[in-house]
């Protein structure tokens, strides 16, 4: 356990804006920001999700298991955090049953169905207007490379850990 914790906070201070800076046990996540003025700061902005995304993303891969949503809403303290994941570990098929809810849910095609839509919308009402007519196009086919560019790394990374957790599940002798 002691070793988990340590790679856990090797994970944390890499992820953190101001790594090697002190920190509340209490509300660890919160400090992947530099100066957290709140509890729960880190679910608050881009730049907090986008930290706190990649090292939940990175601690599930190095441990071989899968948060579930709840998980991920939850503002652990550091000891309950290596205690869930210690918990996890233990039973890797409730890492595949939320992996494989997240897989099945997917990463958002209604989203970019949507958004499409409203871009064909604008393109039809604006195509007498040539000078908005092109960047508009442009922005469209950027929007739709960067989604599916998220979509396939989403889906690499799904799989991936899915791999992972299966064969963790074989090691630790537990089976269906």
């Amino acid at each position: 356990m002691s070793s988990d914790r340590e790679k856990i906070l090797e994970l944390f201070e890499k992820h953190r804006a101001a790594p090697g800076s002190s920190f509340e046990e209490s509300n660890f996540l919160d400090y992947l920001l530099s100066n957290p003025t709140s509890k729960r700061a880190v679910y608050n902005s881009f730049r907090g999700l986008r930290r706190f995304n990649s090292f939940l993303e990175e601690v599930q891969s190095e441990f071989s298991i899968c948060f579930s949503l709840k998980d991920r809403e939850a503002n652990y303290a550091l000891s309950k955090f290596i205690e869930r994941i210690a918990e996890l570990r233990e039973e890797p098929n409730s890492s595949l049953a939320s992996l494989r809810n997240q897989i099945k849910a997917g990463p958002g095609w209604h989203v970019l169905y949507l958004l499409n839509f409203i871009l064909i919308l604008l393109l039809v009402w604006l195509s007498k207007f040539p000078w908005i007519f092109g960047p508009l196009i442009l922005c469209a086919v950027l929007l739709n490379l960067w989604f599916l560019r998220f979509a396939f790394r989403e889906r690499v990374y799904h799989l991936r850990l899915l791999d992972k957790i299966e064969a963790s599940k074989g090691v630790n002798g537990t089976s269906d």
